[in-house]
């Protein structure tokens, strides 16, 4: 993107608090209808109450009978109850992704600043059904974690740190492939039973090594990964000698060559597919946003499309 306008390659402090007041109106969505959309599949109305089920713990006095769990009372010898995720505290862990993997796009903004576009968004979102919000950003600089908190001076701690990830960027790399690794192995033991843990990033670069430690994660809370794509990543352009670098090397692809793109957009596709299968077998929903959305209401309409975000 030559001639980009600052802003579309750098974000700001004023450009993520903007977004709080185009998603007041918002709350996340929920992560079984998530699911549904993500695996292709219609979501069916829900009967009844038309929450998720959160946790079992013990009987409290106020507690509404009718959500006793009999069985494990029976085998616990004291009254437990079922809690459902509008009745419980769901804090919302983010893990946004800022490395020179992301520094690119050939619309709008970069694929870095469309990951902190999405984290404002749900982050907003999360605030304003009361939840407890924070999480870690991370990439070439060190990364720290923000404990999850109903406090929107905790959540502009979350995008300072994400803002000075971002603003280190300087030109664009394959990145580090235990990147995501590591940010997983931080966040794990930090992350509160029964939490909202949201992935933002290359999340086709989540390799089988971060699947086991994002397994146990999957375990004891419900996990979202929202993938940044760029349209020219599934789909190349139809020009003669198409230049691509990573900012040391330059290759040239013939654009009007059309096997070669066919044969390009069959390995994305495949690449998506195979880690959609393997995020479904372990229970984490996986979506994708482009920088092509990024445009006015473009990115909150296409997570509401995605029911990541919900009036």
């Amino acid at each position: 993107m030559s001639d980009t306008p600052q802003s579309a390659v750098y974000s700001d402090l004023g450009r993520l608090n903007a977004w709080r007041f185009h998603v007041k109106h918002f709350k996340l969505g929920h992560q079984q209808r998530i699911m549904m959309q993500a695996n292709g599949s219609r979501p069916s109305p829900r009967k009844g109450r038309g929450m998720e089920f959160s946790e079992v713990r013990v009987y409290q006095p106020g507690d509404d009978v009718r959500h006793i769990d009999w069985k494990v009372s029976a085998r616990s010898q004291d009254t437990h109850t079922k809690l459902f995720s509008e009745e419980h505290e769901r804090p919302v862990v983010f893990v946004v992704e800022q490395s020179a993997r992301l520094f690119f796009a050939s619309q709008h903004c970069f694929k870095s600043v469309l990951a902190l576009d999405i984290l404002a968004i749900l982050a907003w979102a999360s605030l304003n059904q009361d939840d407890r919000v924070g999480g870690l950003v991370f990439g070439d600089q060190p990364a720290h974690w923000i404990t999850p908190k109903r406090q929107a001076k905790n959540l502009l701690q979350l995008f300072h740190h994400g803002l000075h990830q971002n603003q280190a960027l300087n030109q664009p790399a394959p990145g580090d492939n235990q990147a995501w690794l590591r940010a997983l192995n931080h966040i794990a033991p930090l992350v509160h039973p029964a939490s909202r843990v949201i992935l933002i990033g290359d999340c086709l670069n989540i390799d089988k090594n971060a699947h086991a430690v994002l397994s146990q994660i999957a375990k004891h809370g419900a996990v979202t990964a929202i993938h940044c794509e760029d349209p020219i990543e599934s789909d190349l352009p139809d020009s003669y000698a198409l230049a691509f670098s990573d900012g040391e090397t330059e290759v040239y692809l013939d654009g009007q060559n059309a096997n070669l793109r066919q044969n390009y957009q069959k390995a994305y596709d495949q690449a998506w597919l195979n880690q959609k299968n393997s995020f479904s077998r372990l229970g984490v929903a996986l979506c994708r946003v482009s920088t092509a959305d990024a445009m006015g209401n473009g990115l909150i309409n296409s997570l509401v499309k995605q029911r990541i975000l919900r009036r």
